[in-house]
């Protein structure tokens, strides 16, 4: 019969017997790689079973004129004479203003500050730059992209414009629109980029009618009549909330609902998530929450993608007020106690607090901020050694 001239790149014959002889590196490599993913599996089983403890870092009195939001890995402490950037613990920028009503959105580095009701806007650029300039109208509402273009909302009396600026205060674009025509306007919010926008009105007539519009400032927007790529209409529905979870990911979120569209120059719709007792949203760039809550007195929070994919479900007993998912974990919370999952639905941790929880902000790997009834509170969660 002669001898088998067959080879592929895992089988070798030997000349003489034909006999079979296994490629070892092959089989040594993925012997190496089956321990390799058991190994990690292991450790992800015992650090999420694993027992926590916190220790507080730092600490910083509460005063009743300051507001807070979150910041990157930290947070802004601001009011009416101004605003102050920390991370851990540490201020790192602030300015100076004067304002009655302040008001502010961040988007990476970049924070806009705007008086509402009022025609002062200032941005810091988070690493010294402060621009301030003024508006022809009064302010209803501010977004800000990534590299400080930002989107001013106004009011004047009958007509509502809405002005795109760059850092230094220069127009880019005026969008017109009237409560007659469009309705009394309820968000507004623009892209990373500084490129795409989405609003949300709704229209009172014999039935209530709100519309989610899509903005596109680039190349492809100047080919279509006030830069309007695209618009959505709800009958009967209202859509308080319009969000860029990501550049090229927009969420409107209804009363009983949440539509997920994909924009990367021009809007499609790719999921409608039915949520019949939404009671609270979250989202970052990978994940989106809907919380609903049960008539046993339970939560159910739904955790999908940003291609409308559902992910999980994750059942809570607690009462909450709040709740921010960040990567791979979800913290709800109440005015007296937190509890961080996983978003395969294990419990991390859970703790009470003494002096209430306005919010909680992520600030790093296992680190927390929480704002308090009179403390901002940075917390560090280590693995509780006396369990092991």
């Amino acid at each position: 019969m002669g001898r088998s001239e067959n080879y592929n790149e895992q089988t070798e014959y030997d000349e003489q017997g034909g006999k079979r002889k296994k490629n070892t590196p092959a089989i040594v490599i993925l012997i190496i790689c089956i321990l390799g993913s058991v190994a990690l599996l292991i450790y992800h089983n015992l650090r999420e079973k694993g027992s926590y403890v916190h220790e507080i870092i730092s600490t910083q009195e509460v005063l009743s004129q300051n507001r807070y939001c979150r910041y990157g890995e930290g947070y802004i402490k601001y009011n009416t004479d101004g605003a102050e950037a920390y991370k851990d613990g540490k201020a790192i920028w602030n300015v100076s203003y004067d304002m009655n009503k302040p008001m502010v959105d961040v988007c990476g580095d970049y924070a806009a500050f705007a008086d509402k009701g009022m025609q002062t806007v200032v941005i810091t650029d988070g690493i010294g730059g402060n621009y301030s300039f003024n508006i022809p109208e009064k302010i209803v509402g501010i977004s800000v992209a990534s590299q400080g273009v930002t989107a001013v909302w106004t009011d004047s009396l009958s007509k509502d414009h809405i002005y795109v600026y760059d850092i230094n205060g220069v127009l880019l674009l005026e969008i017109e629109t009237s409560i007659a025509t469009d309705g009394f306007p309820l968000s507004i919010d623009i892209s990373e980029d500084g490129k795409k926008l989405v609003t949300s009105y709704m229209k009172i007539s014999d039935d209530i009618t709100s519309w989610v519009t899509f903005y596109n400032f680039g190349s492809v927007g100047q080919n279509y009549a006030g830069r309007v790529v695209g618009s959505y209409s709800f009958k009967g529905e209202i859509i308080p909330e319009v969000r860029f979870v990501n550049n090229e990911r927009v969420c409107a979120f209804g009363e009983k609902n949440c539509i997920l569209y994909r924009m990367k120059e021009l809007p499609t719709e790719l999921a409608i998530q039915e949520a019949p007792r939404l009671s609270g949203v979250c989202s970052d760039d990978e994940s989106i929450c809907l919380a609903e809550s049960e008539t046993d007195g339970t939560t159910k929070i739904t955790v999908f993608d940003t291609d409308g994919k559902s992910k999980k479900t994750i059942v809570t007993g607690m009462t909450y007020s709040g709740m921010c998912v960040e990567g791979e974990e979800l913290i709800v919370f109440n005015n007296s106690s937190m509890i961080i999952y996983y978003l395969n639905g294990n419990e991390k941790y859970r703790t009470p607090f003494d002096g209430g929880i306005r919010d909680i902000y992520p600030s790093g790997t296992d680190r927390y901020t929480v704002v308090g009834g009179s403390e901002v509170r940075l917390l560090q969660l280590e693995h509780d050694e006396s369990e092991e």
